[in-house]
């Protein structure tokens, strides 16, 4: 890759956009020993960004897919280099709870998903993640802040 000019490379990689993925494809392109240059629309830090918030979160069990494990595995192992490298706690384990109609097919509510809680247990299963199905009176009895929220 050659500058606009003559000379040497400006850059190995130029990277568009500095959010949560432009970010870290920096930093992976970077850690391999690149030249990068990174391009965003807003000087940082910015609260411009469609990731910018307090939280996100990340599952394991990724209902969405098993061909998705892969990359949200690698993606926990990076937080853990990250907090190494900051010497700061970034990334908090903790359990999630997926609530759905009784009804998650086709003509219910999760019409998008599917049955969402059933490809996200069969994820689950196949790679040895803790998941836990509970019927509403369970969930009730386990968290319960959802008292009210949970339609009778």
């Amino acid at each position: 890759m050659t500058g606009f000019g003559q000379g040497p490379p400006a850059a190995d990689v130029v990277v568009i956009g500095l959010g949560a993925m432009g970010a870290a494809t920096t930093l992976q392109a970077v850690d391999r020993g690149l030249t990068v240059i990174g391009i965003d629309r807003h000087r940082p830090p910015h609260h411009l960004g469609s990731t910018h918030a307090e939280t996100r979160i990340t599952r394991l069990a990724v209902g969405e897919g098993s061909r998705y494990l892969p990359t949200v595995r690698r993606s926990h192992e990076i937080w853990g280099e990250l907090e190494r490298r900051s010497g700061r706690t970034l990334f908090h384990r903790c359990g999630g709870l997926i609530i759905t109609g009784q009804t998650d097919g086709p003509a219910g509510a999760g019409a998008r998903w599917g049955d969402f809680v059933t490809r996200t247990e069969a994820v689950a299963d196949g790679a040895g993640i803790d998941f836990e199905r509970l019927d509403r009176e369970g969930a009730l009895a386990r968290h319960p802040a959802l008292v009210g929220l949970v339609d009778e």
